[in-house]
């Protein structure tokens, strides 16, 4: 089964809501109908797992940040898996542990992977397997909110190795290829940055990429009042082709865009 994402940062508190039962109506339940809860997060160096009890079947649990991690001042948020297991984890790991259940894909196991920001809160279905470490990220950022709101650029990846490691996310114009600015990101945490500072046009389409490192990006959108949050995942390129082989068109697409997109500096 799925590792299940729960995310946090200062922006917003964090919670996900995970569900003991099939997301459709013919997968077999043979395994065991209760199932132990765990969560799994990196400390630079070993992943560290804490137990959080169990789930019964046909039940739904949400799990809040601040239960695993204390929320403290220092602005460090790591990512924060969720797994349900039927054996129990050591205290520290080397390496991201195996699934226990077998279950189908079509689709897949979700969870509900909220953001709260006082009484406003928003969500979405998701889930989270490790990505290669050599891997990259190609994406195209529509949605910028030009009035009233906060614009935010969301990346979280996943390693199978608890090492925090650092990549540069780059920043360009769609149209123009022109060279914008880079950021810093780590691996196995949320990344968040602002992307108002770079004063974005209605006509501008921002394309962000990472040569090194691969993860999920998103959009964040906080209203001014702070009454509404927006939080959308963009699509791989993968997602663009109908038939063939997706991946192999993904990785043709990426390596035309990176040898276009020049950094100088």
């Amino acid at each position: 089964m799925v590792f299940f994402p729960l995310i946090n940062s200062n922006l917003f508190e964090g919670y996900t809501t995970i569900h003991n039962f099939p997301p459709n109506n013919w997968e077999k339940t043979s395994y065991p109908t209760n199932k132990s809860v765990w969560a799994i997060f990196s400390d630079g160096i070993k992943w560290e797992t804490k137990y959080l009890g169990e789930i019964k079947k046909g039940e739904s649990k949400t799990i809040f940040y601040d239960e695993v991690i204390k929320i403290n001042q220092n602005d460090f948020y790591p990512l924060i898996l969720i797994q349900l297991r039927e054996s129990n984890l050591e205290r520290k790991l080397d390496y991201l542990p195996s699934h226990e259940y077998q279950y189908t894909k079509t689709p897949e196991w979700r969870a509900t992977v909220g953001l709260m920001i006082g009484s406003t809160e928003t969500s979405y279905q998701g889930e989270i397997n490790p990505f290669p470490s050599k891997a990259s990220l190609l994406t195209f950022h529509p949605f910028i909110q030009l009035k009233k709101v906060d614009n935010y650029f969301v990346f979280i990846n996943l390693e199978t190795y608890p090492l925090i490691r650092e990549q540069e996310i780059e920043i360009f114009d769609a149209k123009t290829k022109i060279y914008i600015d880079r950021i810093k990101v780590k691996s196995n945490y949320v990344n968040i940055f602002p992307l108002d500072k770079y004063k974005f046009t209605a006509e501008q389409l921002p394309v962000i990429i990472c040569r090194k490192m691969a993860g999920i990006p998103f959009g964040l959108g906080i209203s001014k009042d702070q009454k509404m949050i927006s939080f959308e995942h963009t699509h791989p390129p993968a997602s663009l082709t109908v038939h063939g082989d997706r991946f192999k068109i993904q990785n043709k697409i990426k390596s035309e865009w990176f040898k276009i997109l020049k950094n100088d500096n």
